[in-house]
């Protein structure tokens, strides 16, 4: 069985940038991802702009240039990722090898994959925290009614599709949908495009996307309906209830459930990591080091949700290791 110094699970944004670091550090390092490297950039929508700017989830400041505008488009930095670990850095990736079990043994971890079993002294788990789709959980919710990705818009060209949820994924899609042609109703909880007093993380709709979308309003082509919940799924079509109790029927050939997701923390929990009440794993803010000694998490998983976190946090964690690392070999030395 092979021990290296560090094991990451995920090689997403996160991890990537944990194991650059760790190749900084002079650190024997293994990226174990369950499919693609940066799976997660792959799932957004076909040709969509990331809303990060390239200092922001570049691993090397500069290496990054977008060709059609200040952010970079998921095709670029999924183009960007996949060269540089491969080819320029020749990150130690096995991708399509999913991790089963992380288990503590007193003096390190074994980490069992679908593949091998490894020894690590510390682990890293960056996987994302897109692991389960939060669902409608309504009468007639089906996986032919209701998706919860949206891929691309011009498969529904001509077709009236209800997208739901309040965030900028929702009304990202509702906008892609109009300019395909779609006719497009969109539910949402709130009663205005502005995020809710109580919500001190989000900003609401950004501009640049709210102002194409009351063009379309105006147009016809998109109508949305503030402060409704969809209480239920048709054969074609969907009933929302309003605020006042009201319910309208909309008719609808298919579904968007775009309403957000929560971190897969099963193999985190199986290791003994606290889980808190809002389903993400209790950790140190300042070494992001776990209740589990040398148990690390970082990216999304963790409560830093802004991209740049995702490249700045990880750096910060793989320096803490290698001085540990140091001081360990100092003291037995």
């Amino acid at each position: 069985m092979s021990t290296y110094d560090l094991i990451i699970i995920g090689a997403g944004p996160a991890g990537l940038t944990a194991a650059y670091a760790a190749r900084q550090a002079q650190l024997d390092c293994l990226v174990l991802e369950r499919a693609a490297i940066a799976q997660s950039i792959a799932e957004y929508p076909i040709g969509r702009p990331l809303f990060s700017t390239p200092n922001e989830i570049e691993l090397i400041p500069g290496t990054l240039q977008p060709k059609f505008g200040p952010k970079p488009t998921r095709e670029e930095v999924l183009a960007y990722y996949t060269r540089l670990a491969t080819r320029e850095l020749r990150l130690p990736i096995h991708t399509y090898e999913a991790v089963q079990a992380v288990l503590p043994t007193g003096t390190g971890f074994q980490v069992i994959s679908t593949k091998a079993v490894y020894g690590a002294r510390h682990v890293i788990v960056a996987t994302g925290g897109f692991g389960h789709p939060y669902r409608l959980e309504v009468r007639g919710e089906t996986p032919a009614r209701v998706s919860y990705r949206f891929v691309e818009a011009f498969p529904y060209a001509g077709k009236r599709i209800l997208v739901v949820g309040g965030g900028n994924s929702a009304a990202e899609a509702a906008l892609d949908l109009c300019r395909a042609g779609v006719q497009v109703d969109w539910s949402l909880r709130r009663p205005t495009l502005d995020p809710h007093p109580d919500d001190t993380d989000r900003v609401g709709i950004k501009p640049w996307v709210r102002a194409p979308l009351m063009e379309c309003v105006a147009q016809g082509e998109l109508t949305i309906h503030y402060a409704t919940t969809c209480i239920e799924v048709l054969p074609n079509a969907a009933r929302l209830q309003h605020a006042d109790g009201t319910v309208d029927e909309v008719p609808c050939d298919h579904i968007f459930a775009l309403l957000g997701a929560k971190p897969e923390v099963s193999l985190l929990a199986a290791a003994g990591v606290t889980i808190a009440a809002d389903g993400r794993p209790v950790y140190d803010p300042e070494t992001n080091e776990t209740n589990v000694p040398g148990l690390y998490v970082v990216g999304h998983l963790t409560r830093e949700l802004h991209m740049k976190n995702a490249t700045v946090v990880p750096r910060r964690v793989v320096e803490g290791i290698a001085q540990k690392l140091t001081r360990a070999g100092s003291a037995t030395g």
